[in-house]
């Protein structure tokens, strides 16, 4: 399987549950994510931020 860093992807529903590990996993994977869901608040407070690469995630 190829590699997923220098990828883009856009993860809907992220503040919590499923969203929110799927962004956790492709930030893991080196991949830049775009967040959204419609509990801003949560996004914005990190809770949808990949956690050990919060540079490469920004909330839509």
């Amino acid at each position: 399987m190829g590699t997923l860093t220098d990828r883009c992807a856009l993860v809907t529903g992220a503040a919590s549950g499923i969203g929110q590990a799927i962004a956790e996993a492709l930030g893991a994977q080196g991949v830049r994510v775009l967040v959204s869901d419609l509990d801003e608040a949560g996004a914005r407070g990190g809770r949808a931020q990949p956690q050990r690469h919060r540079a490469a995630a920004r909330v839509l």
